[in-house]
């Protein structure tokens, strides 16, 4: 493959390596350059839609690939391309459409950095097998970078996102307060609900802007006036936690919550610091003022360092055992002040640092799926998806399509978390199940009065704790090509539980029309040979033999499945007939 650019400025350099090679760019001024590839409609791509948030995209051609493409997957023939594009230390590259094709572009972010020297701008690998190409490119980026940045296997969960959650947001949003936090634990308690955490939301903080907004407010004038307030001090709100955020965390462990949680945004509140108050006072040298007069932290290793410290002290000095991160991609806020690359450094570095100091690690990051945050992190757990909206039929086929999808890409490298959902939700059965086979952590969002607790004894033992699959979902091989809410065909989400393999199977055609085909376990990434299968909503069981497959028809969007497979062997055929047996294989009751 050649590389072409008009810049003649622009010098490329490949290394090779498994099954493909690395680019490095060295230039000045515009970076943007393209390989002499064919166009082909045959793709999927991950987005970064927005800021924040990634999705998949299928055109019909390349040229119709969005801006700012993370990932790009092409079937050639029988076999595969693989293009991922990072961000190094200073630059970032994305992909994105041109005519007849599809360009890089590499950027700083920052006008006065120009001179590109050196970066790390993609990998491109090519083979048979789609799944394993994509994780293959992700362990070839980790060894590349060089920064820290590891693969999901190789990590470990933090204790408290192996139970059952509960978080404040969708319950009560803005108007999270002291007293309505103790009366849901106490329900938790009364329904037998064994919720190990919970998480303070948006917003318990001081942010005088928010008690002005009316409590009958529609949520995108609420979203919109929330967006342009700032902190003012990362206390508690003095009217709705009058006693403090550690006597309010103290009361929620005495209701039987083991653990709590505390969510803030990178920028302490999402229009950042009130000038001259308490916080901005505290924080001054550890911010920067932007030209719009937002103060947030500073993009610099030792300002961030001290700034999530800070912050993460004092949860843990309440009594806090964990913390939500928000608003994580917001680099561009930087624009002309560091370049993406160093800034992202600076930031996600001094969040894993402090969440590894007070916390052990436990963090949720969140709203981070741009590329400079997702290659320059060490944690853990990362939310995979826009928000969750209650009772809506098309959110939910966004969500699936979102976080399955995202699964290959950032679910390398991370345990993707499908965020919090409602259990007396139209479509609470079905987020039970796409949480159940996930392999994130599970948490709850609902509101006083409304859990219902049967929709949650599949998910864990007696003891809230989940029942967790090994790797991050995604979807199986036959569904990447296409998008599957325009097919006639079923559409399938694997996973893995040691050498046995679970796979939830879906309608979610757009015009809500039937949609058959087919399932046999080596598309669930586990050995080729016999295997008993059990399906936990029609309670069948069988034996399929290597090579066959079962037909599945979903009759409408409300039609699902969840399929574990077991190896065939002369213990696992007592598991044929009896669905009590397969409890702790896959999404099964527990005891």
């Amino acid at each position: 493959m050649k590389m072409k650019s008009k810049n003649t400025s622009i010098t490329f350099n490949k290394a090779n390596i498994n099954g493909g090679f690395a680019c490095y760019i060295s230039g000045s001024g515009e970076l943007v350059y393209s390989l002499d590839i064919e166009d082909t409609s045959e793709y999927m791509a991950i987005e970064n839609h927005s800021p924040f948030w990634c999705r998949p995209f299928w055109g019909k051609s390349l040229s119709e690939l969005p801006e700012m493409v993370q990932a790009l997957l092409i079937k050639n023939g029988d076999s595969y391309i693989y293009y991922l594009p990072v961000c190094d230390s200073t630059f970032k590259t994305v992909i994105r459409g041109k005519e007849n094709g599809f360009e890089f572009y590499t950027y700083s972010n920052c006008n006065t950095v120009t001179e590109c020297d050196h970066q790390l701008a993609f990998i491109c690998l090519e083979g048979k097998e789609p799944l394993a190409l994509m994780k293959e490119g992700a362990r070839e980026v980790c060894n590349l970078l060089d920064n820290g940045l590891k693969l999901r296997e190789e990590k470990t969960v933090p204790e408290v996102f192996n139970y059952l959650g509960w978080c404040s947001w969708d319950s009560m949003q803005i108007r999270v307060n002291h007293e309505g936090l103790l009366e849901k634990a106490r329900e938790l308690k009364e329904k037998n609900v064994p919720v190990h955490f919970a998480i303070i939301d948006d917003m318990w903080a001081d942010v005088p802007n928010l008690n002005e907004i009316p409590a009958d407010a529609d949520f995108g004038k609420m979203v919109g006036m929330m967006h342009a307030s700032k902190m003012r001090s990362f206390e508690g709100d003095p009217k709705r936690f009058s006693n403090g955020m550690k006597e309010a965390i103290e009361d929620l462990k005495k209701e039987g919550i083991p653990a709590v949680g505390v969510w803030f945004p990178t920028t302490g509140y999402w229009a950042g610091l009130e000038p001259n108050e308490s916080e901005a006072e505290r924080q001054k040298d550890n911010t920067v003022t932007l030209s719009n007069g937002q103060i947030i932290v500073a993009p610099e290793k030792e300002k961030a360092e001290r700034y999530f410290d800070d912050l993460c002290s004092r949860v843990k000095e309440w009594g806090g055992d964990f913390v939500k991160i928000d608003n994580q991609g917001f680099h561009q806020r930087y624009e002309n002040v560091a370049p993406i690359g160093e800034s992202a450094r600076a930031i996600q570095n001094g969040i894993d640092k402090a969440s590894d100091k007070y916390f052990d690690g436990a963090l949720i990051n969140c709203m981070g799926m741009p590329s400079e945050c997702m290659f320059n992190r060490t944690s853990v757990v990362s939310r995979c998806s826009d928000d969750f909206i209650p009772e809506s039929r098309e959110w939910f086929a966004k969500n699936i399509l979102q976080c399955s999808y995202n699964g290959l890409l950032q679910g390398q490298f991370y345990v993707n978390d499908w965020d919090m959902w409602w259990t007396d939700d139209d479509q609470a059965v079905k987020n039970s199940l796409c949480r159940a086979i996930s392999g994130g952590p599970i948490y709850v969002s609902d509101k006083i009065g409304r859990t219902n607790p049967e929709i949650l004894k599949p998910l864990c033992l007696e003891d809230g704790r989940i029942i967790r699959p090994d790797e991050s979902a995604t979807p199986t091989a036959d569904c990447l090509m296409q998008n599957p809410t325009t097919t006639d065909k079923i559409f399938k989400i694997r996973n893995r539980i040691g050498d046995n393999g679970v796979c939830a199977v879906f309608n979610i055609n757009a015009e809500n029309k039937p949609v058959s085909g087919t399932l046999t376990p080596i598309e669930l990434g586990i050995a080729d040979g016999d295997y008993i299968y059990y399906e936990h909503f029609t309670k069948q069981t069988g034996v399929l033999k290597a090579g066959e497959k079962l037909q599945i028809t979903l009759i409408d969007n409300d039609d699902f499945r969840m399929y574990s497979f077991v190896s065939k062997t002369a213990d696992s055929e007592k598991y044929c007939g009896n669905t009590e047996l397969f409890m702790g294989v896959g999404y099964s009751n527990q005891n």
